[in-house]
């Protein structure tokens, strides 16, 4: 490479090497054609059959105890996994590691991850109105939180992915986007998208569409030098301005404008909402209630700004859990024998029981929250009562400390009170 830079471009192609460790069997052995563990990337993104890899292994000179290895650990062959997801998994091990212990389990799960981005293009693609919203040149200037939440963390993500380009540190960046396309973008914002674009006004319809597809072509841009083929198909598919660029290779790489994009507001709001969907879901997933039935929830707080936010964000609270809501301040009366009762955020997320969920199966379920919380409880009461710590720590840390195990307290009587009330 370097002898051909020089004789065809003049010029030196590059002047530094990033040396990986040595790509070894999932057990940490060097692969050897005899032992029969050597795993050949075109079958891992094409596939295989069991009888074909055996077929080939004997051609290549494998043992019969190469052969049963082979039997051992890959009974099926291998499942085709394509290049991208060969390609990011191998970007996702540290470059510090000595050995790379290639796992076709890690493979196969880049590969759900190529899936889920080219769903969540599908989703955005077909939720745009008939009249083809183009994708913005620059960022949107949203006014709903989920919109205004999602740039935060994009921003927040190029910045992270470039710091972890500019060290040398590719598990670290691959790792950020990843997070942040499966965890942010898929299993939230599309969600949260979902009651914007169906019961949103026209403006609100309008500012998603823009949203949807601005940070779907910045993900993929950002994506591109780790798994370069899905990437270029679905960034083909974007509608753009005629002054796009022909191809995502010669697009410019994100750059981060943190100071520009970050919405602290935003963020802080979604960390409160977020648990409380995430509870209201687990208690319907722990009960067996099928999605289809709507969830009878309350919300209680004492807190009056969280009551307008979960006010103003009801209808995606109430599409994300199947929910009939209803949100009341804490200091409401409220019935919470034989409820299911879960406490986040200041937060008390309340379902009926009577009729819907099954007494023992909340009464084992609190049980295990409440010996979680005494478990923070207890580690926080440690660390409160280390004279170094008290002394060391920033004040602001020690101040934190102490109003999260005043929380957790606050937590603990709550879900005491909600036991003893349980009927079984």
């Amino acid at each position: 490479m370097m002898m051909m830079g020089i004789h065809f471009m003049g010029e030196v192609p590059f002047r530094r090497i990033l040396l990986a460790g040595m790509v070894t069997d999932e057990q940490g052995n060097k692969m050897s054609k005899v032992k029969g563990n050597v795993i050949d990337p075109l079958h891992v993104i094409h596939g295989i059959s069991f009888e074909d890899l055996a077929a080939q292994a004997k051609e290549l000179g494998s043992t019969e105890q190469g052969i049963r290895y082979l039997q051992k650990h890959y009974p099926d062959g291998f499942k085709p996994c394509g290049t991208d997801a060969l390609r990011y998994t191998l970007l996702s091990y540290s470059p510090q590691t000595r050995k790379i212990p290639l796992s076709l389990k890690r493979i196969e799960g880049y590969r759900n991850f190529c899936n889920k981005l080219w769903n969540a293009a599908r989703y955005t693609l077909m939720s745009l109105s008939e009249s083809e919203t183009l994708c913005p040149d620059s960022a949107p200037q949203p006014t709903t939180l989920a919109n205004r939440w999602i740039l935060s963390r994009l921003h927040r993500t190029i910045e992270q992915a470039g710091n972890g380009l500019d060290s040398y540190r590719l598990d670290e960046a691959s790792s950020s986007l990843y997070h942040f396309a499966w965890d942010e973008f898929c299993d939230w914002y599309l969600e949260l998208s979902k009651p914007l674009l169906s019961q949103g006004e026209a403006a609100v319809k309008l500012e998603t569409e823009t949203t949807l597809l601005y940070v779907l072509e910045v993900l993929l841009r950002l994506l591109h030098p780790m798994m370069p083929f899905i990437t270029e198909d679905i960034w083909q598919r974007i509608p753009k301005k005629d002054s796009a660029t022909l191809s995502i290779m010669v697009a410019p790489y994100p750059k981060a404008r943190h100071c520009e994009r970050e919405d602290k507001d935003a963020e802080e709001k979604m960390a409160i909402l977020q648990p409380v969907i995430s509870a209201a879901r687990t208690i319907r997933a722990e009960h067996e209630l099928p999605w289809s039935k709507k969830l009878p929830l309350t919300l209680l707080s004492d807190d009056k700004d969280i009551v307008t936010l979960l006010k103003a964000e009801q209808n995606a609270i109430a599409t994300l859990c199947n929910a009939e809501l209803t949100i009341k301040n804490a200091s409401a009366p409220n019935a919470t024998d034989n409820a299911a009762v879960s406490i986040v955020e200041r937060v008390t997320v309340l379902v009926p029981l009577e009729g819907l969920v099954d007494p023992q199966k909340e009464k084992d379920r609190l049980e295990r929250e409440i010996k979680k919380t005494r478990k923070d409880i207890d580690q926080l009461e440690k660390k409160l009562a280390n004279a170094n710590f008290l002394q060391r720590a920033p004040t602001d840390l020690v101040e934190r400390e102490q109003q999260r195990f005043a929380e957790l307290k606050q937590v603990e009587q709550k879900l005491d009170a909600t036991l003893k009330k349980l009927v079984v």
